[in-house]
């Protein structure tokens, strides 16, 4: 059973509150199986009557637990007080941004009983103001050591051999004069902006993400009517393949390019998945442009759509821009490369010149060497490396 779930009489699907689903699990299950979404691990409530059920669980499985990566977050926490004879946590990309993200998968299964603070200090190397940023990592084969005790991995290369290919071009897109004027402008506005403050990690983000921004849509940042030159290769690349019958997917890590991106090839009705759509909403759009094959072109963010969606119908994804981790760009790109496909599937990622684009393919590789070298044991002479914050910090000094 799906927890809370209600079908009606005309198939639509609808799911009780938190409470009403709370007193659904504290009283006697026929079905052997149980399943909930991660949002609703952040009720207490359901934590609760977890505890106090009439229902023994003998097992729980948790899929892509890696999206339960920090223990003060309210899924994370609650996560930790879910108890069973037997656990299981399932993610193809355990290591995203720093050994740190090893913690709660490792923790919640009992093969780590450190707390955070010190498998922090155990695997991170410490610096910066009052000693308190992660700059570097340490006993790295030491962790290896505990993942591969507790640990069942299979790659891509052992379950996907007889798969047709992943493709991905990085397509350097020339930006319009009016474009980089602009671009220009932000740099200038961001580095005036650094001489001021004391470059800490929230600011970071929010400085570099500006600069991101302006590269993706400048009209996230302005009123003025300048139009994104990657918007316009996207549109030009979707255009052609759409016009030769190919079904299309774009992704972007903003949801205004989505947007005007759908408004530009409206004459091809796109289905959209971006935050403000429940996932009940998406599910239904995405079933659509699997089985619709007059459904030729879908359009989302890389938070929204770059898990737990099939859109393999199609053989094309764009890329606006990309995560800042190869987990999450990887588990985006998979999105059109299932292990059904039959088809090879390209990628195209828009990245303009001398721009931050750059620098964040950069930070995405080196963070793709870190995990190799922890959870496959693939050297590389990238494999300890600083922390996103150190890499951001980089970005902005060098403006």
């Amino acid at each position: 059973m799906v927890l809370g779930e209600k079908i009606s009489k005309k198939g639509k699907i609808s799911y009780e509150t938190m409470p009403v689903r709370a007193k659904i699990l504290k009283e006697p299950i026929s079905e052997f199986f149980v399943v909930v979404n991660a949002a609703t691990l952040r009720s207490d409530d359901i934590i609760e009557s977890f505890k106090k059920s009439k229902n023994k669980f003998e097992m729980i499985a948790v899929d892509e637990v890696h999206r339960f990566a920090t223990k003060t977050s309210q899924q994370g926490s609650n996560l930790l007080k879910l108890d069973s004879d037997y656990k299981v946590a399932a993610t193809g990309t355990l290591l995203i941004n720093s050994p740190i993200s090893c913690y709660m998968p490792l923790a919640w299964t009992e093969n780590d009983h450190a707390t955070l603070t010190n498998f922090r200090y155990n695997f991170c190397t410490f610096g910066g103001f009052g000693d308190k940023q992660v700059i570097g990592y340490k006993n790295l084969d030491v962790l290896k050591e505990e993942l591969n005790s507790c640990m069942l991995r299979r790659t891509l290369d052992q379950v996907r051999d007889n798969m047709p290919q992943k493709n991905i071009n990085y397509e350097v897109v020339e930006m319009s004069s009016e474009h980089r004027k602009f671009y220009d402008a932000v740099v200038d506005g961001v580095k005036s902006e650094a001489d001021k403050i004391t470059l800490n990690t929230s600011n970071l983000l929010a400085l570099t993400t500006r600069l991101r921004q302006a590269t993706a849509d400048p009209g996230i940042l302005t009123t003025q009517p300048i139009v994104s030159s990657k918007v316009e290769r996207a549109v030009e690349i979707a255009q052609d393949l759409l016009d030769a019958g190919e079904k299309v997917v774009i992704f972007s890590v903003f949801k205004q390019p989505c947007y005007q991106i759908a408004k530009m090839l409206e004459k091809y009705k796109p289905l959209v998945g971006t935050g403000d759509f429940s996932d009940q909403d998406v599910q239904t759009r995405m079933v659509q442009f699997q089985n619709d094959p007059d459904s030729k072109l879908f359009i989302g963010t890389h938070a929204k759509m770059g898990t737990g969606f099939t859109l393999n119908a199609a053989s094309y994804l764009i890329c606006i821009d990309q995560p800042y981790t190869d987990a999450a760009f990887s588990q985006s790109t998979d999105r059109i490369w299932r292990i059904t496909n039959t088809r090879p599937a390209f990628v195209t990622v828009l990245t303009c010149q001398d721009t931050i684009d750059e620098r964040v393919r950069e930070i995405v590789e080196t963070k793709k060497n870190l995990a190799d070298y922890v959870v496959d044991d693939i050297q590389n002479d990238m494999a300890i490396s600083n922390q996103l914050t150190e890499e951001l910090r980089k970005i902005v000094l060098s403006l």
